[in-house]
């Protein structure tokens, strides 16, 4: 055994009844089912000649720690050695039983078996989980390993394909202008042959001068046609170099997605349902954004995971503090406890288009309570020009706000066929078209009274409330986008994880000159910006304008290039190295609009993150008629 216990031992003279020696205090560490090894020490020289003889016998005082009384035995001295020649001498006496306790005999030698192979087994068990630790963690490595250059590769590729898009962007911008050019160069020989036919013979100067730059405007025509013939040419080899782009980065690209989801997945909390916002700033750590919560609830909805959706919808169902009838902006992940104590109509839309987005998708009724709940708030919300404030203790308006307010009143109409929520979205629609856009400059303010630029305004407009609704309203839905291309669109240098310096184009929080501080990249409100280029290409198909449908298709084509370049990897250990957006290009920014962006030089974002996703499968949260689901 490793360890000892001690033993009384005494011996009998040779009648085998009186005993021969005082008590002996020894110990045993070697036990048998039948006897043991007893170690004594003692000065009485004697003790030899009487333990040596053929019969001799000792009576045993076993003392183990499960005993509460020693076990006595009775056994028969097997045999007996001395170690060396120390004082007081010391003995190692072998015994076999003879008389002893058959209980008290097991459970002494089960003991001692423990003692011998517990710690065997606890050694054995201990390598086994380091061996199973360091297998996990070389798996991990890999893992994380394969993930980074699964992203490498979904970069490069998205790198390739946005220098054909760009190609293809710019052979578009020359196809309409060589096209402007010809049907000048049309208009002008029509002009040219009413103007010869029209000349009498005494006007013969005039007329071959007319004449002369007739021929000369044809010749120009079929040079501006050959031109674009060739053009479309070249135009038509890119497209098909585009497809074999995509097909080549088909299997990685769908991969690529997936793990933005699962990355997504894995910051949700499983006790509370809330999914932390941020990974790589430590300042707003297990953060968990309300608007963030919407998103990535209809991220789960659409890659066909209704019981990551219920979580969330749970906590704001049963669990969330609330203030007056309505949820705080943002609570912390781990123990759902209310972070930022302040209260926008915004996020609270949100959590009901969410709800709404679940009903249509599950129609179980189960979160419609919140939705109710939200719409019935927001209702005694609005003022009585049907507009509604930022929230219950602020003066400003947002234009943002009041086209959630409409796109989730709609739905709730939709849904639930009540003509009070048809009503309200119609009140705010009103205030929309009466402070939310300048009819001078054709381009959306920032709220009632703020005409500061802000890019989502411009890219929700028409995602919220439909080019073909805007157009009934007077707003012009191509204006209204090509005011934010001309103001908010930005090309960037950054560096990625690998120290590489890359260039990307996206959007801007605002109009980059006003806040002096160089361009910076939402990779969020940039992904509002494709999912806005893409309903408008549907828009156009579905009227019968087969070219702005393609200039809108390619125009997200390229930004969603543009969008995929700025992927990383995932700091952290559950992310384990899965592709996500960051908040923004740069770090620490002002954004323009009263935030910064977060701390960390690569700080994943939910928002981004699942917006880039809507974009990527072409998902507009605002609309019930999304038919996206991934399988």
């Amino acid at each position: 055994m490793t360890t000892v216990f001690p033993v009384e031992i005494q011996g009998f003279r040779e009648n085998g009844k009186d005993p021969a020696l005082p008590l002996l205090q020894g110990f045993t560490r070697d036990i048998s089912a039948g006897g043991m090894c007893i170690e004594i020490k003692s000065a009485q020289h004697e003790i030899e000649n009487l333990i040596r003889g053929p019969n001799a016998h000792v009576s045993l005082a076993i003392e183990p720690p499960f005993a509460r009384h020693p076990i006595r035995a009775v056994a028969r001295v097997a045999w007996f050695r001395k170690q060396g020649d120390w004082q007081p001498a010391r003995y190692l006496i072998g015994v076999t039983y003879t008389r002893i306790d058959a209980t008290a005999q097991r459970r002494l030698f089960k003991y001692a078996q423990r003692l011998v192979w517990v710690p065997r087994v606890m050694a054995l068990a201990g390598l086994l989980m380091l061996a199973a630790i360091g297998f996990l963690f070389l798996n991990n490595q890999q893992l994380v390993l394969e993930n980074k250059r699964l992203v490498d590769r979904m970069v490069e590729g998205a790198e390739k394909k946005s220098v054909v898009a760009s190609e293809l962007q710019e052979l578009a911008r020359k196809k309409s202008s060589l096209e402007k050019s010809l049907q000048k160069s049309q208009d002008r020989i029509k002009e040219l042959e009413s103007l010869i036919t029209a000349y009498k013979d005494e006007n013969l100067s005039q007329k071959k001068a007319f004449q002369k730059e007739l021929e000369s405007s044809l010749l120009a025509q079929r040079e501006l046609a050959e031109k674009l013939k060739n053009l479309q040419g070249t135009a038509e080899k890119l497209q098909e170099t585009y497809r074999s782009l995509e097909e080549t980065e088909k299997l990685t690209a769908t991969t690529a997605l997936r793990h933005m989801v699962e990355w997504i997945r894995s910051h949700q909390n499983l006790r509370t349902g809330l999914v932390a916002s941020f990974e790589g700033d430590a300042a707003l750590e297990d953060w968990a954004f309300s608007y963030d919560q919407s998103l990535a609830c209809q991220t789960y909805l659409l890659f066909n995971d209704p019981e990551s959706a219920k979580r969330i919808l749970s906590f704001y169902g049963s669990k969330a503090e609330k203030e007056d009838g309505a949820y705080y902006n943002a609570y912390h992940a781990g123990d759902g406890s209310p972070v930022e104590r302040t209260v926008h109509v915004g996020p609270n839309l949100w959590i009901g288009i969410a709800a709404l987005q679940y009903e249509n998708k599950m129609k179980d009724g189960r979160f419609m309570g919140i939705a109710k709940s939200v719409a019935d708030w927001v209702i005694r919300m609005q003022d009585e020009e049907g507009g509604l404030k930022g929230g219950p203790a602020v003066s400003w308006y947002s234009t943002e706000h009041n086209l959630d307010a409409y796109a989730f009143l709609q739905m709730m109409h939709r849904i639930t066929g009540e003509a009070q929520y048809e009503a309200a979205s119609k009140k705010v629609l009103a205030w929309v078209k009466k402070y939310a856009y300048s009819v001078k400059e054709k381009r959306m303010n920032r709220g009632k009274g703020d005409a500061t630029i802000a890019t989502d305004t411009f890219s929700w407009a028409i995602a919220a409330i439909g080019p073909e609704t805007l157009q009934v309203i007077e707003f012009d839905p191509e204006a209204i986008i090509q005011f934010a291309e001309e103001h908010c669109e930005v090309s960037v240098s950054y560096k990625r994880s690998s120290g590489k310096t890359a260039a990307a184009r996206g959007f801007d929080f605002a109009k980059a000159e006003n806040i002096g501080r160089g361009g910076v990249i939402s990779t969020e409100w940039t992904a509002q910006m494709i999912v806005t280029y893409q309903i408008l290409s549907d828009y156009f198909k579905a009227s019968g304008y087969p070219e702005k449908e393609a200039v809108y298709s390619q125009k997200a084509n390229l930004y969603l290039n543009e969008l995929q370049k700025l992927i990383i990897t995932s700091p952290s250990r559950t992310g384990q190295g899965r592709g996500c957006l960051p908040y923004a290009s740069i770090d620490n920014v002002d954004t323009g609009h009263g935030w910064r962006t977060p701390k960390g030089r690569r700080t994943g974002s939910v928002a981004g993150t699942a917006y880039g996703i809507f974009a990527w499968v072409g998902y507009n949260p605002f609309d019930l008629d999304n038919k996206k689901a991934v399988q």
